[in-house]
């Protein structure tokens, strides 16, 4: 199953460079056992694409950090909100978009089979997360990060009447809202269910 929605994707080239981080999740609702935060998202940069030339270095050095911290962020609302850091059994993910532009929750919502755990939502009582890995790629012109692509892989395990091994992974394409946060306006999803 896979579904994308993309208003623009960024192209990656030019210097690429890796640096992880582990920020800090959005508050999510639920506990454990269902939200199993034991493994927080490993957050590392991917390509870079801009022109960050020695003068630049330095001004996208101040940045990075900060980057990757908002952007796993907010790519963790999802990962909570959507699939592991709920309780189960559940009737809905009312968290899962709280980091999308209205445009894309409004096609993650229409979607939500494949962006949440929607169809294992009242057959399972627990996720266990296997592996949980955000690599982000930036356009960053002069830089100064602009957009970035984040790619993700979300593997996990339920138990109760539905024991499943879910692979989630794909791209969601971000920008920066006004205020410094990174907003969710694309993505190309796909997900895989076995067991």
């Amino acid at each position: 199953m896979a579904a994308a929605l993309v208003v623009l994707a960024l192209t990656s080239g030019g210097c690429s460079s890796s640096e992880s981080s582990s920020p800090d999740a959005a508050p999510t609702t639920g506990g454990s056992p269902a939200g199993d935060r034991s493994v927080p998202s490993t957050v590392v940069l991917g390509k870079v694409a801009g022109t960050i030339r020695k003068k630049n270095r330095k001004v996208f050095t101040h940045h990075r950090k900060q980057l990757l911290t908002r952007v796993g962020r907010a790519v963790d609302t999802w990962i909570d909100g959507g699939f592991v850091g709920v309780d189960y059994p559940r009737d809905s993910f009312p968290t899962a978009f709280a980091g999308f532009t209205t445009p894309a929750k409004r096609a993650a919502n229409h979607q939500r089979r494949l962006m949440t755990n929607w169809h294992l939502r009242k057959r399972i009582d627990a996720v266990r997360v296997k592996k949980r890995k955000i690599s982000v790629d930036v356009l960053a012109p002069r830089g100064r990060p602009a957009g970035v692509t984040a790619h993700v892989r979300l593997v996990f395990q339920t138990s109760g009447h539905a024991e499943k091994r879910v692979t989630v992974r794909g791209r969601l394409f971000l920008d920066p809202d006004p205020h410094g946060s990174w907003r969710i306006f694309g993505y190309d999803v796909s997900r895989g269910v076995t067991g």
